[in-house]
């Protein structure tokens, strides 16, 4: 770089910068708040939720669960991803109607929906849906009956007293309801003209006729305001129109996203609800629409109906949609709908009654589509058109099918976290994270001195870029999530640590401070790359096959380690050429480091042999370790359910709670006490069993028994997932291997194949080692722990790669000639490199396993264990394969 030069470099790092932090503000924003008030917050402003990190259920507190589709009464031809998209439509219709925030609502697989509810108890999520879903037609009431009713109930809420003339006011309100309304339309299908108009009886309510007609409305609004007044919130708390709040004033007309919640809440009032007459209701449309074609401002339609439905969905046999290829409306999308049964009869005594107006389809009391009914439709064949798109003529049909589901889905998982333990959750992950961070900053600090101080600055801008890149994506951020993301960012320091041990001998071989650092990133470029992208590699795998937190971890994993390559490469390079440009330095303070570490001298390769004894001995113990005492599987593989109960006190009180147990007779519950947590938790499991009141039982022993304690967190895993999870599992490891064996293959070219067997190799011994850990010590074998398992391998090979990369760079300089003494030479020139690396992340681990609560305290001690077998086998294990492979095959390097 030219002496204080501003580059395109510096721009580009700039802008990432600032566009970073200001994608990450909407996240800041939302989860500053807590409880209620960011339940309101995120209400009033969807926009800012929709742009910020979502946090997870054991984060968030709440209800995720797995729906599948029962397919023991489907015939041979049924359409099982068909029957899928209605019950996710029905599902996603009836989430919308609760109100909630942040919903995650997604098809799994086939035959199965994922449903995620922040905030909702474990029995509200499965009364919402699991219920039976409701499909109506319904009547809108006439726009002269809509302006009566919005006008009493603005004059409620602002408290006016004078008059409107009902005349002058219908005929403008009838004017633009007729601008808002789709122009859709109901056709008769069948092109016959001379059918039999059947007739129906469409005597209005005496409401009706009231509200309408002479003076007995005037009497009717007087005594409902009289009587609202008196129980109604008061004027100041209310105040606003409900008129005000639309933007396209109308039946059928469009309310803002931001004002739907407020909407919702004031129609909810019991004042207003005593002025709405009773053969009327307001509805909301299903979702946000644009509110004319291609404009980009969606909002939510409001609706005044009949309340009496018209017909059900019941008789529906076909509904699917089609593109319109001849007449006026050729290329428009259209849905082509069909009864069965009685439904003709009674759909032609509807139409025929209602010629002219609206017809909403209703579903679980939303509107789906209000189409108008231009003609009578005798044969119960109809078209529906002026639909904006395919997507829209899907999603109509999927729905109006769903009123002939044929399939119920059953819940084979639910997982339940109270929000209390959300928010401990939360203290725990993040303030274990920055402790163990802060150690990571202040050891690199004091070692490489500014050089230390810049990879500190490239640190928290990689944290930076993570967040955003995560706001992007609308990324799901769970406890393991914060875990990968501690993690990750102490990992992406070992990018530095490669440049500054560079650095320091291109300064020992001569070279200037600028030349050196210009050396060291280039040389060490190729060791980055091929280190992180390996890492990237599990992340993916994990991403792909996980399930759950798991799938959040690889997602978290993958995207720091790309943005740790970004900030390394690019933002501390740019901090060091100015800070050597400006002053024109001939001289680095990097640091000196350790002698010892520095001057190494290990005899790795001539004693091979005795590392290869120890590592037999170690996997031997671990194989007999596993073979004896086995693995302590969690339900998420064996299936059952978990109970998290928290105490108020500080006591111990595993005993009493086996011993309650037992008194009730309750056999096969398994009770552990929950380390690395701030409350007094113990975790009490029950395998798969045909128990369905085992919640209820257990509840009833800890009250009889007097234990003075909280369920505050459940989960339940049916067998099929939990075989599932065992199998995806194993493939998971299995491919994490293949992947990482294939691209070292590629990558080292001449001896590739070598290279690859012996990362494998040394991949399976850290394995089956870290397996016999976790059997000795009785971790909780689960998803996180396949997590962690998968993050200790890519660590480690991301060890072994950067010292297979020196030694292929010491090869071609000296040759092959000497081939064990270039590896070992090799291994001492990255002895300091690798040991500072494993101390860095090795800070992380320690304060994850010791402070970071009971669902991550099992993944940082097995990354603890991990680190240090890893470091083991990339210095002692791998190199020694190569060796071997190069003398077994003859081939050289």
């Amino acid at each position: 770089m030219n002496k204080h030069k501003f580059g395109m470099r510096e721009f580009i790092i700039l802008l990432v910068i600032a566009l970073s932090a200001y994608t990450v503000w909407p996240s800041i924003q939302v989860h500053s708040k807590k409880g209620e008030e960011k339940q309101t917050f995120l209400k009033e402003n969807p926009k800012m939720g929709a742009k910020s990190i979502n946090f997870g259920l054991d984060l968030a507190g709440g209800t995720s669960i797995t729906l599948q589709i029962d397919k023991s009464g489907l015939k041979a031809n049924d359409d099982i991803k068909d029957i899928q998209a209605q019950s996710l439509e029905i599902i996603r219709n009836r989430v919308d109607q609760y109100g909630l925030s942040e919903p995650q609502i997604s098809p799994s697989g086939d035959d199965r929906i994922l449903v995620e509810l922040a905030g909702v108890d474990d029995s509200t999520a499965k009364a919402l849906v699991g219920s039976t879903a409701k499909l109506e037609f319904k009547i809108l009431a006439e726009s002269e009956k809509f302006t009566q009713v919005v006008t009493v109930i603005d004059n409620y809420l602002t408290r006016q007293t004078t008059d409107i003339v009902a005349d002058s006011t219908a005929a403008d309100t009838t004017a633009a309801a007729k601008d808002s309304v789709k122009d859709s339309t109901v056709a008769v299908k069948d092109s016959a003209k001379d059918s039999t108009v059947a007739a129906v009886d469409t005597a209005k309510q005496l409401s009706d006729e009231e509200l309408l007609g002479g003076k007995a409305p005037e009497a009717e609004v007087a005594k409902a305001e009289d009587s609202a007044k008196t129980e109604a919130a008061p004027a100041s708390e209310v105040g606003m129109a409900l008129s005000a709040y639309y933007i396209s004033y109308g039946n059928g007309g469009f309310i803002a996203e931001e004002n739907v919640e407020k909407v919702k809440k004031l129609l909810e009032t019991e004042g207003v609800q005593k002025l709405i007459p009773r053969d009327v209701a307001f509805a909301f449309g299903s979702g946000l629409e644009p509110m004319q074609r291609d404009s980009k401002i969606k909002a939510k339609r409001l609706y005044l109906l009949r309340r009496r439905a018209e017909m059900g969905g019941d008789d529906i046999t076909d509904a699917h949609p089609y593109r319109v290829s001849d007449g006026v409306s050729a290329g428009e999308v259209a849905v082509s709908l069909k009864f069965g049964g009685i439904g003709p009869k009674k759909f032609s005594a509807v139409t025929a009654a209602n010629i002219g107006k609206q017809m909403a389809i209703v579903l679980d009391n939303q509107v789906i589509s209000a189409p108008v009914i231009r003609d009578r439709i005798p044969n119960g064949e109809a078209q529906i058109t002026g639909l904006d798109d395919m997507a829209e003529a899907n999603r109509l049909a999927v729905v109006l099918r769903a009123g002939a589901l044929k399939a119920p889905m059953n819940i084979i998982e639910s997982r339940s976290v109270g929000a209390t333990l959300g928010e401990e959750n939360i203290v725990q992950g993040f303030g274990s994270g920055a402790i163990g961070l802060l150690i990571c900053l202040v050891f690199m600090v004091a070692y490489y001195r500014l050089g230390g101080f810049i990879a500190s600055i490239g640190m928290f801008i990689n944290t930076l870029v993570t967040a955003a890149v995560m706001s992007v994506f609308n990324a799901t951020l769970t406890l393991p999530g914060i875990a990968g993301f501690i993690l990750v960012v102490g990992m992406s320091l070992d990018a530095n640590v490669i440049i500054y041990e560079r650095i320091r001998e291109e300064l020992k071989n001569g070279l200037t401070a600028r030349a050196a650092v210009a050396k060291g990133y280039e040389r060490a470029f190729s060791a980055i790359l091929d280190s992180n992208l390996t890492t990237v590699l599990t992340g993916l795998i994990l991403y792909k096959i996980g399930t759950g937190s798991v799938k959040g971890f690889g997602l978290t994993l993958t995207i720091g380690i790309l943005t740790s390559l970004f900030c390394a490469i690019t933002v501390t390079r740019a901090i060091l050429d100015w800070k050597l440009a400006k002053r024109d330095a001939t001289t680095l303070s990097i640091g000196a480091g350790f002698r010892w570490l520095n001057e190494a001298n290990l005899q790795i390769i001539p004693n091979r042999k005795k590392f290869g004894i120890l590592s037999t001995i170690l996997i031997i113990a671990s194989i007999a370790c596993i073979a004896v005492k086995g693995f302590d599987f969690s339900i998420d593989f064996t299936g059952g359910q978990v109970y998290t109960v928290q105490y108020e006190d500080a006591a111990k009180h595993e005993r009493d709670l086996s011993s309650a147990l037992e008194k009730a007779n309750i056999k096969g519950a398994k009770v552990r006490t929950l380390g690395g947590t701030s409350a007094n938790s113990y975790q009490v499991s029950m395998r798969a069993s045909e128990d369905t009141q085992f919640e209820l039982k257990m509840a009833q022993a800890f009250e009889a028994a007097n234990q003075k304690c909280e369920i505050v967190a459940k989960d339940t895993v049916g067998p099929t997932i939990g075989a599932e999870l065992r199998l995806n599992a194993i493939l998971s490891v299995i491919l994490a291997w293949l992947g990482i064996a294939l691209y070292v293959w590629f990558r080292f070219g001449k001896l590739g194949l070598g290279f690859g067997v012996s990362a494998v190799l040394g991949l399976i011994h850290d394995t089956i080692i870290t397996l016999g850990f976790i059997s000795a010590f009785g971790l909780s074998f689960d998803g996180a722990l396949i997590a962690s398992l998968l993050t200790m391998i890519g660590y480690s090979v991301n060890d072994t790669i950067v010292n297979f990369d020196r030694i292929r760079e010491n090869t071609a300089l000296f040759g092959s000639a000497n081939f064990a003494q270039t590896i070992n030479n090799s291994l001492n020139q990255c002895f300091s490199r690798t040991m500072i690396t494993s101390l860095t992340t090795l800070f992380v681990c320690v304060i994850l396993s010791v402070k970071g609560g009971s669902s991550i305290r099992d993944f940082g001690l097995v990354q603890c264990f991990g680190i240090l077998i890893g470091t083991y086998s990339s210095v002692c294990v791998c190199s020694p394969i190569v060796l071997w492979w190069s003398k077994k095959f003859k081939k050289g390097v």
